[in-house]
């Protein structure tokens, strides 16, 4: 398993746990080191010693960040420090050392780093040390630098305090990662549920649109110039929210940025105005659009402003207003902000399903004024977009006309006008 083929979470995860055992590895081998040629009067050893730790201090973050050869520089940290973890217990008495537990940690480090299969060679290479070991010891082989038992003890009461550090801090770093990955892997999972909703539920408004278009071309047995265009119109849409599904995943990845510029609000109302004409046009309800005459510049992405956000909010106007009704849509500006505000006077929002209208995971679907379906996951969307957008959105609601309100549902989004 290579590391670039890891996605960025594992990877990011792996590397963490690789820098730790780089600097306790590193910290031990020093420690031991300086124990030997001091505390041991061993000085032979560092021929072989301090070359070794100068391959662990080097090698592996030369490798990674110069070369950016990560499965190399995790090869080569694990072969280094298990060679020098055996060296020193082979030199401290083998089967008798005080610090052979620590033989324990070789398969958990292989299969942290390189999964399965380097677990499993980690428990081959423990089985061969302690074979080894077990027969140096039954020859007498073994070679003790360790000069008396008080020192013995000391050994063993600093390996004990020093492993049961290491293995704290160790268990402590690896729930508090695996807390973040997993709620990192749920946030993407809820991401990609995220953009699927958008193909489900905006491209079937557009797709709703151009079927119109063709059941009348099919009954008046022509197609006209003009209805030509329309069906065009409403596939390149399609086209859009497609491309435009991709990029924003790429933007949720880090990626990309999302293509903000300073955008005609006018316009982009007047270019999806045919598409909510065709959709209240069923019901025999009539669209009010009133709009600022200037053009009300607001940074925004025009795809997502038109077809995810007003068609959404313009949809469940539809949805929930009785046939023959009416829709306001305003557009205004104020000093710093431009307001954007769809009014029905349809059955309006039920209080329990409004104060959880936001909540993805909360049930807010129910069926409009003649029956129609939906999802849920219109309006969770529209607040995840406007606030990419930098905008906020509010929700009044009325299920009967009251000397504040009238019946019916009110959306008001506002966005910061483009500088």
């Amino acid at each position: 398993m290579k590391f670039m083929s890891l996605p960025f979470e594992d990877h990011r995860k792996r590397f963490l746990y690789m820098k730790i055992m780089y600097f306790v590895g590193a910290a031990m081998s020093a420690f031991y080191i300086y124990r030997f040629a001091v505390t041991f009067a061993a000085p032979a050893y560092n021929d072989v010693l301090i070359p070794l730790f100068v391959t662990i201090l080097i090698g592996p973050p030369l490798l990674w960040y110069r070369f950016k050869m990560y499965r190399t520089a995790a090869v080569l940290l694990l072969l280094s420090l298990m060679f020098m973890m055996i060296m020193l217990i082979h030199l401290t008495g083998g089967m008798m050392a005080p610090g052979i537990f620590w033989l324990a940690t070789v398969p958990l480090a292989t299969a942290i780093l390189f999964g399965t299969r380097g677990a499993i060679s980690g428990y081959f290479t423990v089985v061969a040390a302690f074979a080894v070991f077990w027969i140096n010891n039954k020859m007498q082989t073994s070679p003790n630098v360790i000069p008396s038992a008080e020192v013995f003890r000391e050994e063993l009461i600093t390996n004990l305090i020093v492993f049961f550090t290491f293995t704290s801090i160790t268990t402590h770093v690896y729930l508090r990662n695996e807390a973040v990955y997993t709620q990192n892997l749920r946030e993407k999972h809820n991401d990609v549920e995220n953009l699927l909703r958008v193909l489900l539920h905006d491209i079937a408004n557009t797709l709703s649109s151009m079927t119109l278009q063709l059941i009348r071309a099919k009954e008046e047995q022509s197609v006209t110039g003009q209805e030509l265009e329309k069906m065009e119109r409403a596939v390149q849409e399609i086209n859009n929210l497609l491309n435009q599904v991709r990029h924003l995943k790429s933007v949720k990845d880090g990626k990309a940025k999302l293509p903000l510029r300073p955008m005609s609000l006018a316009k982009i109302i007047n270019d999806i105005y045919e598409n909510a004409e065709s959709m209240s046009a069923p019901k025999g309800i009539k669209l009010s659009l009133e709009m600022s005459r200037d053009k009300m510049l607001v940074n925004a992405e025009k795809t997502i402003l038109g077809n995810v956000v007003l068609l959404n909010i313009i949809s469940n106007a539809v949805k929930f207003s009785h046939p023959g009704g009416r829709i306001d849509i305003r557009a205004v500006t104020d000093e710093r902000h431009v307001l954007i505000i769809v009014q029905d006077y349809g059955v309006g929002i039920p209080q329990d399903i409004l104060n959880n209208l936001f909540d993805v995971g909360s049930q807010t679907s129910r069926p409009g004024t003649q029956g129609e379906k939906g999802t849920g996951y219109g309006m969770p969307l529209v607040k995840e977009y406007i606030q990419m957008l930098g905008g906020s959105i509010e929700v009044t609601s009325a299920e009967m006309t009251t000397e504040s309100q009238p019946q019916g549902t009110k959306v008001t989004l506002r966005l910061p006008l483009a500088e």
